[in-house]
């Protein structure tokens, strides 16, 4: 009796991972449908959708980024279509990894688990990093006042 609690405890927990991970997962598409609006549309935090995602989209960064000229939207949009190619692989291997870790959860074919948990791991690993270095490339677009402004954001 008590083994079917624990187990019904561990996969509720796994689950509830699983299911903020998925969360996680639909953030890198938001972007890119939000890129295409105009500033004038946009009604709040990341335009019409409610919160935008992808590289830059959250935390302090997000009101500097209403805040760049015309120059400096050019210079990050091509920054990003630059990555696009990079990225997208790297943001489908993560997904399809995730999805393959729900599909043996779900099932109850557990056998795996671990050799897809690290995929997961290696797959979340260079998205991060590809994402860290567009990044990083966008904020040597940001003025030293932008960037000071983050910082500031930052400390809050």
């Amino acid at each position: 009796m008590q083994t079917k609690s624990l187990t019904r405890s561990i996969g509720g927990a796994v689950g509830a991972a699983l299911f903020a991970i998925g969360l996680l997962a639909v953030a890198p598409h938001t972007g890119a449908a939000q890129d295409q609006a105009t500033q004038s549309d946009r009604r709040g935090p990341g335009g019409p959708g409610g919160r935008g995602g992808g590289p830059m989209a959250g935390g302090p960064m997000r009101e500097v980024m209403r805040d760049l000229t015309e120059a400096q939207r050019e210079q990050v949009k091509a920054i990003r279509a630059r990555h696009a190619d990079r990225l997208k692989p790297l943001v489908e291997r993560s997904h399809a990894a995730r999805e393959a870790v729900n599909a043996a959860v779900m099932s109850g074919n557990t056998g795996n688990l671990q050799a897809l948990s690290i995929e997961v791991g290696n797959a979340e690993t260079e998205l991060a990093f590809a994402q860290a270095q567009v990044q990083a490339e966008v904020f040597n677009v940001l003025t030293a006042e932008q960037k000071q402004k983050i910082a500031e954001r930052r400390k809050r």
